[in-house]
């Protein structure tokens, strides 16, 4: 029975003592806990059809390092917990094209549980109507470019002209259009850095929306394609990101009237380092937290 919903016993794991971590709690809180061993290999999915529930519920582990060897502490088709044999997942992502509810009667395909149940290379994957053996889809790399919805007007707002990377010659990806659908499009180079925070206070705005590039590919060496203070993506000297990760501590929206901090914009701003963090008011340089 939780007393209080949302005690905070400690902010992050270097508020912890030995090798414990700050994890989350029953009662949506933070506390100090003892890490559990998570086994490689993944959970088999199991059919709560094809059995009749002796005790629903039963727990007989919490975690994989309370089972034997190479087995995991998996959830049963009882709704609890067992000791249990992990199976292989193969490579790859499962298409995303599936059959329509009104489709499911008249269609016929044999069931698998899982990938190690698939011939080859192929996965376990969920068609819209149920669980079956299909060719994995490839990613190609590279990044979609950033469509603008407001440039053209939408003739149909879901053409699905493709489906995945694979149905997409050459180089090009399966990306979102315009009008929300799905078509190949060549793919855009991301550099590497983060564009810099900006504030939406310190300029006044000339042109709103005003788009002088499209991705980072457009923008001269080193720079990248931001969004502006005003809206629109200009080319812009990336920031560097200290390393760490910033506390999750915050004050309360209520008490944000109450409290003076030296705003800051990105992690350059900070000293030695600190980051610049979110409290919960607005950014402010923090040390940072080891996860």
């Amino acid at each position: 029975m939780c007393v209080r919903q949302d005690d905070e016993l400690c902010a992050s794991d270097s508020e912890c003592p030995d090798n414990q971590k700050c994890c989350s709690t029953i009662c949506n809180g933070l506390d100090c806990m003892a890490p559990v061993t998570v086994k490689p290999g993944v959970c088999p999915r199991t059919n709560y059809e094809e059995v009749r529930c002796k005790k629903k519920g039963e727990e007989l582990c919490a975690n994989d390092s309370e089972c034997p060897k190479e087995e995991k502490c998996c959830r049963t088709r009882c709704d609890g917990l067992d000791c249990m044999a992990p199976v292989t997942a193969n490579p790859g992502v499962c298409p995303s094209t599936k059959y329509k509810p009104e489709e499911c009667a008249l269609i016929r395909f044999v069931s698998c549980a899982n990938d190690s149940d698939c011939a080859n290379n192929e996965k376990c994957c969920n068609n819209g109507c149920g669980l079956q053996c299909m060719a994995p889809d490839t990613a190609k790399p590279g990044v979609c470019p950033i469509t603008n919805d407001g440039t053209i007007m939408c003739v149909r707002q879901d053409d699905e002209l493709c489906a995945s990377d694979s149905e997409c010659p050459d180089n090009h990806k399966c990306c979102s259009t315009m009008c929300n659908g799905l078509d190949c499009m060549a793919p855009v180079t991301v550099k590497p850095g983060v564009c810099p925070n900006t504030n939406y206070e310190v300029v006044r705005c000339i042109k709103k929306d005003e788009e002088l590039c499209a991705d980072d590919s457009e923008c001269p060496k080193k720079e990248k394609c931001c969004r502006t203070t005003c809206g629109g993506h200009q080319c812009m000297a990336p920031v560097k990101v200290k390393p760490g990760v910033c506390p999750r501590r915050k004050y309360k929206p209520e008490v944000c009237a109450q409290i003076r901090f030296a705003s800051c914009a990105d992690d350059r701003e900070c000293p030695k380092n600190e980051k610049c963090c979110n409290n919960g008011c607005g950014l402010q340089c923090m040390a940072p937290v080891t996860v």
